[in-house]
């Protein structure tokens, strides 16, 4: 059995392990409840460029402002190459990107946001029946 001045320490330790822990939940917390919506032009997708307008809220659903970004298209089969855009803000919580769509068939848009705050979130959608031009 340890002495009583040793065991003051592993407490110390105990508690800041578990205040890590109650900080690091409470931010992915926050983080889920951000919701990405995603609208595609021209209707029906087809091949060739295409803008994506993205509406960011949070848990409450207000607007979130001031993020950066970016977004990444793969084929739902493997062997295409992505491509990428960059959005771009164009009114408080709306975002705007052009990506060019080379191929036929589905596609899901990986959206990498970095929030006002530096904080980082990952959403996707799916492109379905992307036509050819």
């Amino acid at each position: 059995m340890l002495p009583r001045e040793a065991t003051k320490g592993t407490n110390k330790v105990c508690v800041l392990c578990l205040l890590c822990l109650l900080v690091a939940s409470c931010r992915n917390q926050s983080q889920t409840g951000l919701t990405v919506a995603a609208q595609i032009t021209p209707r029906p997708p087809r091949v060739g460029r295409s803008t994506i307008t993205l509406l960011v809220t949070d848990a409450t659903g207000a607007l979130v402002p001031g993020s950066r970004i970016k977004l990444e298209g793969n084929m739902s089969h493997a062997g295409m190459t992505p491509v990428f855009a960059e959005a771009a803000e164009f009114e408080p919580g709306r975002y705007r990107a052009n990506i060019d769509l080379p191929m036929a068939g589905d596609w899901i848009v990986s959206v990498h946001l970095t929030l006002a705050d530096g904080t980082k979130v990952e959403r996707q959608f799916d492109i379905k029946g992307v036509a050819p031009a």
